[in-house]
Formats: C-alpha cells, structure tokens, sequence
C-alpha cells in the first residue's frame, strides 16, 4: 500500500461540481420562498403600525423594498454561510442563485398573469433588473465575506492545533528524561 494521494479523477470533480451547482440553484429558489414568505408578513404588520404613507414614493418604495427582500436580504445571509463552508466563487454563486430566483420569481409572475406581462411594464422590468443588480453585488460581498470569516477560523484552528502539538511535545520530551 503507498502513501500517495491520487488526484480526483474527472468524475469525481465533475460530481463535486454538479453538486455544488445544484445547491447553489436550491439555494436561490429557496431564497425566494422565504424571502416572499416572511416579506409578506412583515409587509402586512409595518403596514399596519406605520399606516398609510402620506407619499406615493415611499409607499411604492416600501412596496418594491418588501417585494425584493429576498434579493438584498436573505440571498446574501445565504452567500455568506456558502461562502462560510463552501470554496465556490463568490461572482459564481451570486450569479447561479440570484438567477435561479429570479427565474423562478418570472416563472411565477408569468404563471399568473401570462408572459406578455413580463415586458408590457417596462418600469417593473426595469426595477426588477436594478434589484437583481444589487441583490447580487449584495451576495458577491457577502459570500467573499464567508470566505474571510472561514479562513481566519482555518487560521485560530492552526494556530490551537500548533499549540497542541508544541505542548505534547515538550512534554513527550520532558518524559523521556525521566
């Protein structure tokens, strides 16, 4: 038996890969979900305690901010937990998970009102394209800070394990001079 390591073979990295791909789409589906899930109750109980709003921009403001939670708040705090305990690139992730939930979002919208809806409000399109642009420079960010976070814990995990390995040592040695 030797010692030595083989390389992964081609199949093995494409699996890798292929996994990570589909978690990366679950992971944006699932954004949407519960972003629309827990948008739409926070939307009815700040609606009930802030009342009507007086201007028309800030209620359609606060209207698009709840619509498109999942995008700048949810698909982010997921980026950063993959980029936590995952090695996928970041620009990777935000891309495949922001445009699965997107997709599916369009799928939805399209379901309910037709596929014509889908560009005959040039403004919502518009307005969905700029969120999806942030929601996912918000994603890209966090998963890179994901992976800071994972690297410093790899560092203080070195660092105790060295520690660990000097005091067996040392003491290794002080019993064999007895």
């Amino acid at each position: 038996m030797t010692t030595e390591q083989k390389q992964p073979g081609m199949l093995k990295r494409a699996e890798g890969s292929a996994r990570r791909w589909v978690l990366q789409l679950g992971l944006g589906v699932a954004a949407f979900v519960l972003g629309s899930i827990f948008s739409s109750g926070a939307s009815s109980r700040l609606g009930e305690r802030l009342g009507p709003f007086e201007s028309e921009t800030l209620a359609f403001l606060f209207s698009v901010a709840m619509q498109r939670l999942w995008l700048v708040a949810l698909l982010p705090a997921f980026g950063w937990a993959f980029g936590r305990f995952s090695e996928g690139s970041p620009l990777r992730f935000a891309l495949t998970a922001g445009l699965s939930g997107e997709v599916f979002h369009l799928l939805l919208l399209s379901a309910m009102n037709g596929f014509e809806s889908l560009w005959l409000d040039v403004d919502a399109a518009v307005i969905r394209l700029v969120t999806l642009l942030v929601g996912m420079a918000l994603t890209v960010l966090a998963t890179g800070a994901g992976r800071r976070a994972a690297a410093e814990a790899q560092q203080e995990a070195n660092a105790i394990a060295e520690k660990q390995r000097a005091e067996y040592a040392a003491y290794l040695a002080e019993a064999e001079k007895k």
